[in-house]
């Protein structure tokens, strides 16, 4: 009996060790029918696995992954999560939109690292293994809080001491303080968000061997800007996407029933430290500057512009003035430039930099610039002319309007700046002392207040064709601002040269301003031919809109690069990131 109770103690335990064996085996079939889970987990996503389980399909018998990947969206900042949705939708829900600010909040709900640690070696370790969104996440938060050091003290003369907060980010990680700044001087900041989203391995096509993070062609073309990217290769229809810059690369590849797929590859912050000279204007106008599309000033009723191209620079003069298009074209053939044109840019767009802020940098929406409102022999010749005329205007007991002295006031008073405001040059990007930059926000402010106010008083007191319109100026302005570098050297090769006020530059730049200067009676006619017939008040005004530009080029520092067509701009076309 004995020996029989161990012959069947052991075949008990055989039995059960078999058992046991089955069904693990069953099980495991089972688990491995959880096609793609291992490539959610952390390993490969980050904390983004976190969110990674498997859902049992009793119809097919077999377990069906789900995970969670991020959808990148341009949103306005508020400093917290804000939520979309519609209620009583079916299959519709709330859905929540995290900033990616670098405050350690957001970079806790959004299982980014932490930018203290970013700064270390290891943290790049594994970085091939991983999905490049992760550390895509990572770059834009970095970002965010560079971009808010600069942009969130309205005390600063300078950001030279920046360098050290800099070194230091993860000190802004915590400063709830920043957030209340914001609603004073980041009306319009325009920040990355992303959102979770859920999807089922099922529907991944076999080429893709990491979960894939989605945005908008629209919105990666400007997060890679805001990262200091510069675009090589722009061809979506072609699938082919390019560009680097600041340590970043972004290349592509198309996925069959997938479509274009971008790969980032982040800088190694040991190898490329931050950098405030990297960091752009974070606004919707900003943005499309990088489009090639000028943006207008609403509160003027100014359209935006597409000038990204040589055609739409020529079909925007043609929409102004046919000659003044055939004049344009002439010089764009012969040399590329634009004369003339190039003044929409200071004349249009309002003011895109934030108060407060250090960051005064732009793509060029154009491929041509340099005009007589940006560079030094303007703004001289300019206020000696306006001087000298007013001077001689006294002499004779001839009236002078309160609005013309005012702009002499602005003039002499921000001549004090010296090479600041004189020199183009002297303008040193994200170092150029912040109370130099909002003092002269501000005064361009009071012109465009004043634009505003001529508007609404001569709707108000005159007829239909009376009424005052800013853009009639401006157009009425290029129509005649083409002409100028010819009509100066026809007056160089003359001899007649005039005063040029003690400017280096005695050529057709100097004569030019001064041929500017004599647009007066021009203009005024042309503005009489479109309905505004008030000598006095279109030259006033004419001598504040340039003002205005002034004070626009010298508040932005615009920089060389490739721009997105703008047919791009507002595209919701998907692109994957893996």
């Amino acid at each position: 009996m004995e020996q029989e109770s161990k012959i069947a103690i052991a075949a008990l335990v055989v039995s059960l060790v078999a058992l046991v064996t089955t069904v693990s085996q069953v099980l495991s079939q089972f688990f491995a029918t959880a096609d793609g889970y291992r490539r959610c987990q952390t390993s490969i996503i980050g904390g983004w696995g976190g969110q990674t389980h498997r859902k049992f399909r009793w119809s097919d018998l077999r377990f069906e992954t789900i995970y969670t990947t991020p959808r990148f969206s341009l949103m306005p900042y508020t400093g917290k999560t804000v939520s979309y949705g519609m209620d009583g939708m079916a299959n519709r829900r709330i859905q929540a939109y995290h900033p990616l600010d670098g405050t350690s909040e957001m970079i806790e709900k959004t299982y980014a690292t932490p930018l203290h640690q970013t700064s270390s070696l290891t943290s790049f370790n594994g970085f091939n293994e991983m999905a490049s969104w992760v550390r895509f996440i990572d770059a834009l938060h970095s970002n965010a809080a560079e971009t808010r050091m600069l942009a969130t003290s309205t005390k600063r003369t300078g950001v030279e001491h920046q360098e050290d907060h800099l070194k230091n980010a993860s000190l802004v990680t915590s400063s709830q303080g920043s957030r209340v700044r914001h609603e004073e001087n980041w009306n319009g900041y325009m920040i990355p968000m992303v959102t979770s989203q859920e999807h089922s391995w099922d529907f991944v096509p076999p080429d893709v061997i990491r979960p894939l993070a989605m945005a908008t062609l629209q919105d990666i073309a400007i997060f890679s800007r805001r990262l200091g990217m510069r675009w090589k290769t722009f061809e979506p229809s072609e699938g082919i996407l390019r560009a680097e810059g600041n340590g970043h690369t972004v290349d592509s590849t198309t996925v069959r029933s997938v479509g274009v797929v971008l790969q980032f590859s982040i800088r190694d912050p040991l190898r490329y430290p931050r950098s405030f000279e990297e960091l752009y204007i974070p606004t919707e106008p900003a943005d499309k500057m990088g489009f090639g599309i000028l943006p207008g000033d609403p509160r003027l009723s100014i359209p935006d512009h597409a000038i990204g191209t040589p055609a739409e620079c020529l079909a925007r003069t043609h929409e102004i003035d046919v000659q003044a298009s055939d004049t344009l074209k002439n010089w764009m053939n012969e040399s590329g430039w634009t004369p003339g044109f190039s003044d929409i840019i200071g004349l249009a767009a309002p003011m895109i930099r934030l108060l407060g802020s250090a960051i005064i940098k732009l793509l060029r929406p154009a491929v041509y610039e340099a005009g007589l409102t940006l560079q030094q022999e303007g703004i001289v010749v300019f206020h000696d002319r306006l001087r000298d005329l007013i001077k001689q205007r006294e002499s004779i007991h001839d009236s002078v309007s309160h609005q013309t002295y005012w702009v002499l006031r602005q003039l002499d008073e921000l001549s004090e700046y010296g090479q600041h405001w004189l020199n183009e040059k002297s303008c040193r990007g994200n170092q150029t002392p912040i109370d130099f930059l909002d003092d002269l926000h501000k005064r361009h402010d009071m012109t465009t207040e004043y634009f505003v106010s001529l508007n609404k008083t001569t709707r108000s007191e005159n007829t239909e064709y009376q009424v005052f319109r800013y853009t009639d100026l401006m157009y009425s302005h290029i129509k005649h601002a083409v002409d100028y570098v010819s009509t100066a050297i026809e007056i160089l090769k003359a001899g007649k040269a005039r005063n040029h006020y003690g400017q280096k530059v005695r050529d057709w730049i100097t004569e030019g301003a001064h041929v500017y200067f004599d647009m007066m009676p021009k203009i005024i006619d042309t503005m009489k031919q479109k309905g505004f017939d008030n000598a006095p008040l279109v030259e006033e005004a004419w001598f504040t809109m340039m003002l205005r530009a002034f004070l626009w080029h010298r508040t932005h520092l615009t920089v060389e690069g490739k721009t997105v067509p703008s047919h791009h701009w507002g595209s919701r076309l998907p692109v994957y990131i893996g």
